[in-house]
């Protein structure tokens, strides 16, 4: 069985048909890159698998876990959605960085007020068995991320001292520091100019080295090509192509595939 299983998703809103079967697999530490012009889902499919939308149907498996069944109302509860999510990490478009708190602060509140909770309900978290300890991990950890992304001397900056590019590597840094089964990015340089650009792809480059299982929505064709192991091109809710980089973007047997990559070609976007 493959690391992430989805399975005949669908998700409306209203009379509209967002997502229209979708399934596909991936194996842990694939990169998976999702491509296809704006509307055609593939937003609403991350979105779905990070449980910030709930689909209609389908089945959403995780490392052998059965995380979302749409015939399961258990697996739809505010609490079965809260747990589940922290499967994945979402770095968003525009940031999401708490403006009110210093980067550090961005980095350990979640994960604070998970130990604080794991240890009431199990009586330990990450091996320690207070929330002193607890907190000292977290601190140690989140320095050490800032470090991966090139950030640790803004550990004490406020976002808005930050440039996009910084802002958005941060961002990155909090989703790892829940430790997430996938990472999910949802176009991480589309609110970037185009210098800031190369430095968030570049630490995405950077954690694909470190076997990282990550899902990537962009219009970054070259990167989707350079870093995926599997590519999706998405087209009016439906998958419409699915394979290598190889397959998809330099040799795609879809028209409509082709159809859009040449138009990419021909504008750059």
């Amino acid at each position: 069985m493959a690391f992430l299983e989805v399975s005949n998703i669908k998700k409306s809103f209203g009379r509209t048909e967002v997502l229209k079967d979708i399934s596909f697999s991936l194996e842990k530490g694939e990169v998976l890159a999702i491509i296809g012009s704006s509307g055609s889902g593939k937003t609403t499919l991350l979105r779905c698998l990070n449980f910030l939308e709930t689909p209609q149907q389908g089945k959403i498996t995780v490392d052998g876990n059965l995380l979302f069944d749409g015939d399961d109302d258990s697996k739809k509860s505010e609490s079965a959605i809260r747990k589940n999510r922290l499967h994945f990490g979402m770095v968003f478009q525009n940031f999401n960085l708490f403006p009110q708190y210093k980067v550090i602060e961005n980095l350990t509140l979640a994960p604070k007020l998970k130990a604080k909770e794991q240890i009431h309900q199990s009586g330990e978290y990450m091996g320690v068995t207070n929330v002193k300890q607890a907190n000292k991990l977290i601190d140690e950890e989140a320095e050490m991320l800032l470090k991966k992304v090139g950030l640790y001397e803004k550990r004490g900056y406020y976002p808005c001292n930050l440039s996009g590019g910084q802002q958005q590597r941060v961002a990155i840094a909090r989703a790892l520091a829940l430790h997430p089964d996938i990472l999910c990015f949802d176009e991480p340089t589309s609110a970037l100019d185009p210098e800031l650009t190369g430095e968030v792809l570049n630490v995405i480059r950077g954690l694909k080295s470190s076997d990282s299982t990550m899902i990537v929505v962009t219009h970054e064709i070259g990167f989707a090509h350079d870093v995926a192991d599997k590519i999706i091109f998405m087209d009016n809710g439906f998958i419409e192509e699915e394979g290598t980089p190889g397959q998809v973007i330099d040799n795609p047997s879809s028209e409509r595939t082709k159809e859009f990559l040449a138009r990419f070609n021909q504008f750059g976007d």
